[in-house]
């Protein structure tokens, strides 16, 4: 170095700020001599080009040269390499305004942190926030990255982790804004864990904030967030009136991320009371909106309820398709909540099409996301799908085991969720008759009071099968006609089938074998056929057979 010109001495200093591996254009920029050329450097071998690169020789050379520097040179030099790569790399941006001592660091990370995480790099992006964690000193710098922390804790299914960071913000927060915030990373992680009571009230807290501060984003978040509060709970008038509440604030505001989530919001509630031609209609532009606005994590999220819904529109195959695509994408970003409900749609299809032992391994994976989540109400529904498995595969036993094991936990956290479906497929698996018409009483108890649509829909498709077997025909017309007049409002295809086939097969058991119910079952296996509904194909087969 002592042999070099200055001008070259002062080059190779700069570059060595830039690290192992540098171009000669950021070298430029740091030297403020646009078109510097670094053929000297080259003729005394202390770096070589590699493409539109270069390096420096040696990784020691690069550590002598820079440990040569004087401290306040070398402040210098990173703040002016943070201003050159600050809109072409906002992690290396960061990265040198905390190597050159600024106060801007902390505030550099988080921007970096944000940038990788839009792009689904979620470990990058919790490593970013740390470091601007470790070093910000400023309560809004804390508070800002402990929110983002937050967030990208919860992406990552780590709520515990996710909370006390949300707690921590608001432990700092010195603004509104950011209360508010904190208040609404907390009901989001309570939702997650089936904590209902404390997210609500956490809600309320950031509703008067942002009322008081006139947060606009914030109030559509609220809404957002107590409709899908509301959802579980099967209080579906209150879910859709948030949620449109939520849709015409984000309108207003011309916030698309939020329409999309808000458009999801009503999907929700759509599917809650069982308007699932509507629900397809809100999720699938909720899908498309979030595609067109970058907000690719909302799209994630509402992919696997477009699943759900086709396959209450008889489109198993497509269904399927989507759930499959919601599964990898959900894995893809790391979005744990979202792949156990893409792998409870690929489930509803098999239910329905009778290939159950095909949904074995999306039951179980997504069994054990909802224990590493602490989300209880999936355990259930991921047990009551392996319940299904263990009735397929002639384990009696097991699925009573199962079963009893996600009514138990269905109980702890709120049964209008899923508690109906599962006392239906308990009723229709039990060879018990009184633990049958038990279970059929205490769902339809259930159902009175109130309940997600699902409840309504499987309960009532399996009390049929259970009133079948048990040649209960009265019980299969009046679960029949329950069928149908819960879908009377929008008609649904799914519904339809099994409401003619609990009539017909119904029919027929009653020695009403003429001419019309013999071609009404004639007619719904064709269909059965056409559909591929397996666990109807096989008593209409049979009840055929026994008519001709």
């Amino acid at each position: 170095m002592d042999r070099l010109a200055l001008p070259d001495k002062r080059a190779l200093q700069a570059a060595s700020v830039l690290g192992q591996r540098f171009t000669a254009e950021s070298l430029a920029a740091l030297l403020d001599r646009p078109g510097w050329n670094c053929a000297d450097l080259v003729g005394h071998r202390l770096v070589r080009p590699q493409g539109d690169h270069f390096l420096f020789a040696h990784a020691l050379i690069h550590e002598g040269v820079y440990d040569t520097l004087l401290r306040s040179r070398r402040r210098e030099l990173h703040r002016r390499a943070a201003d050159w790569f600050r809109s072409r790399d906002l992690t290396l941006c960061a990265q040198h305004l905390d190597r050159g001592d600024d106060d801007g660091a902390p505030r550099a990370y988080l921007e970096a942190a944000r940038a990788q995480a839009a792009e689904y790099r979620a470990e990058r992006a919790l490593r970013l926030v740390e470091r601007g964690g470790a070093l910000a000193r400023k309560r809004a710098d804390v508070s800002a990255l402990s929110l983002l922390r937050g967030e990208i804790l919860r992406d990552l299914g780590s709520i515990s982790e996710s909370l006390a960071a949300f707690e921590q913000a608001l432990a700092v927060a010195d603004v509104d804004i950011q209360r508010c915030q904190a208040w609404l990373g907390l009901a989001a992680g309570l939702r997650v864990t089936d904590r209902f009571d404390e997210a609500f009230a956490m809600l309320d807290k950031a509703g008067t904030a942002a009322a008081i501060n006139d947060l606009a984003p914030e109030r559509a978040r609220i809404h957002h967030l107590r409709g899908n509060l509301y959802f579980p709970l099967g209080r579906l008038v209150e879910c859709l009136q948030e949620h449109q509440r939520a849709l015409d604030c984000a309108r207003t505001a011309s916030l698309p991320e939020i329409e999309a989530r808000a458009l999801g919001g009503l999907g929700d509630a759509e599917y809650a009371r069982g308007r699932m031609a509507s629900a397809h209609r809100h999720f699938s532009r909720c899908a498309e909106l979030s595609r067109t606005s970058g907000a690719g994590r909302i799209e994630v999220s509402n992919l696997s309820m477009v699943a759900h819904t086709e396959v209450y529109l008889n489109d198993f195959s497509h269904a399927l398709a989507t759930a499959q695509m919601a599964v990898e994408l959900a894995a893809r970003v790391g979005h744990q909540r979202a792949e156990i409900i893409a792998h409870n749609a690929a489930c509803t299809v098999f239910r329905t099409t009778g290939e159950c032992a095909r949904a074995k391994v999306h039951a179980e994976r997504a069994l054990i996301l909802a224990r590493q989540l602490g989300a209880k109400r999936f355990e259930a529904t991921s047990l009551r799908d392996l319940a299904m498995v263990a009735s397929a595969e002639a384990s009696t036993a097991e699925a009573m085991d199962r079963l009893y094991r996600a009514l138990a936990i269905s109980r702890e956290t709120g049964v209008n969720f899923v508690g109906p479906w599962i006392l239906g497929q308990l009723a229709v698996t039990t060879e018990n008759p009184i633990e049958r018409q038990a279970a059929l009483t205490e769902g339809e108890e259930i159902l009175r009071k109130g309940a997600v649509s699902h409840n309504h829909l499987w309960f009532f498709r399996y009390a049929i099968d259970a009133s079948l077997n048990s040649e209960d025909w009265d019980g299969a017309e009046r679960y029949s006609a329950a069928l149908e007049d819960y879908t009377r409002p929008e008609p649904l295809p799914w519904a339809n089938f099994f409401v003619r086939y609990g009539r017909a097969v119904g029919a027929y058991r009653r020695c009403q074998s003429g001419q019309e119910t013999t071609s009404q079952l004639a007619d719904l296996e064709v269909e059965a056929e056409r559909l591929g509904i397996g666990p109807a194909l096989g008593t209409l087969r049979h009840r055929s057979r026994n008519v001709i």
